[in-house]
């Protein structure tokens, strides 16, 4: 389950979002890093007339404002958050909370409901008793530095099991409560809030007249509007990085991405394996995204899953739960909403794309040479 990270980075699974080319004068780019919130540095970059753009002093503080609310209110590591509040009364009493965080923990719910396996759900929020055992946040593996570490042992992880069940997560909206059954319950909304600051932002800007704005939180992206240059508008160009390519590798330029695509007011957000994991002593490396069934790595069969739709809070908690119901019942699960598209990347390196997608993406040809297939569209025969 992605957390409260550390790490500057653009996500689980970058996006490489092509700028504004040569702008006339009367259009500029105004790009506003925000503070620190969620472990991460949120930014917004507006595109719009200068005279318009010239006057928001004050734009960058307003944006700040939201997502270090949000920080206050859902990071469970604060003391005085709601979800640190709801998670110190597990198996005590419910703790009284605001319409905001009923609303964010249901939807949570509502995707644990799609994702249920065997009656476990794959995507479920109170992974966090587990989740912490791991240390993600201390023991990412650097490439630099070559640092190695120790796993949670199987038995460690089993006694925690019975403490990750969505379905002992009791709202009621009458009271404006939430309550975890169990003591020892825990709860962890990074997988769905980075999502919602976008929406926030998104409204926000809405709301001053602003159209054109790409956003970033934490690797949640949010494209509004059209970008602008020579004259025209044009949907902005995204780019799905490769899978464990860096700057350092030979022909980083040229097979830096997967394939890109075109479009205006969405939402990508991807989870993957390959950019925060652990690696042991025996070069084995385990990665953040934890199996409810059993404690570890959840194996999927997949490096990566990437949701475009219209709604950032749902695309952040999709694609957790996408990637973890794996190819077949996770491209079934895309397929049922029309208005979410999914590009996968197997760890076989063949990528398939959602029916949506047929004639919009583009596979770019040089990552074949780095043993990826493109097969198009996923048809249930294909398995």
């Amino acid at each position: 389950m992605k957390r409260y990270f550390t790490l500057l980075l653009l996500g689980l699974f970058c996006f490489l979002l092509v700028g504004c080319k040569k702008t006339p004068e009367e259009y500029m780019i105004k790009t506003m890093y925000l503070d620190s919130a969620f472990s991460i540095t949120p930014s917004v970059r507006v595109v719009g007339p200068a005279e318009v753009l010239n006057t928001l002093d004050t734009l960058r503080d307003e944006l700040s404002v939201i997502t270090n609310e949000l920080d206050d209110v859902f990071n469970p590591a604060k003391e005085d958050s709601a979800v640190a509040r709801i998670n110190a009364a597990a198996g005590k009493n419910p703790v009284i909370v605001s319409d905001e965080v009923l609303m964010v923990i249901g939807e949570a719910l509502a995707v644990a409901e799609e994702s249920i396996v065997g009656e476990v759900a794959l995507y479920d929020i109170s992974i966090l008793p587990i989740w912490e055992k791991w240390m993600f946040s201390l023991k990412y593996y650097n490439l630099f530095s070559d640092n190695r570490e120790t796993i949670p042992n199987q038995e460690t992880l089993t006694a925690l099991l019975p403490l990750v069940n969505y379905k002992k997560i009791i709202l009621d909206q009458e009271q404006k409560t939430v309550f975890l059954e169990e003591e020892g319950m825990k709860i962890d909304l990074g997988s769905i809030v980075k999502g919602y600051a976008c929406d926030k932002i998104k409204a926000y800007l809405l709301s001053l007249d602003l159209t054109r704005a790409i956003i970033d939180v934490g690797g949640n992206i949010m494209t509004m509007g059209f970008n602008h240059y020579e004259g025209e508008d044009h949907p902005w160009p995204i780019k799905i990085q490769t899978p464990y390519i860096t700057l350092y590798h030979p022909n980083y330029e040229t097979t830096k991405y997967i394939g890109m695509y075109y479009d205006s007011d969405i939402t990508v957000v991807s989870s993957g394996i390959y950019e925060r994991y652990i690696k042991t002593e025996e070069d084995i490396d385990y990665h953040h995204i934890l199996d409810p069934r059993t404690g570890f790595p959840m194996d999927s069969g997949l490096i990566s899953v990437t949701i475009i739709t219209q709604i950032s809070m749902n695309a952040d908690a999709y694609s957790t739960a996408v990637f973890s119901l794996g190819l077949v019942e996770g491209m079934a699960l895309v397929e049922s909403h029309p208005e979410i598209q999914a590009i996968f990347i197997t760890t076989d390196q063949k990528i398939y794309i959602s029916s949506g997608l047929e004639n919009l993406f583009t596979y770019n040809d040089n990552i074949t040479s780095l043993g990826y297939t493109y097969e198009g569209v996923y048809h249930e025969t294909d398995h």
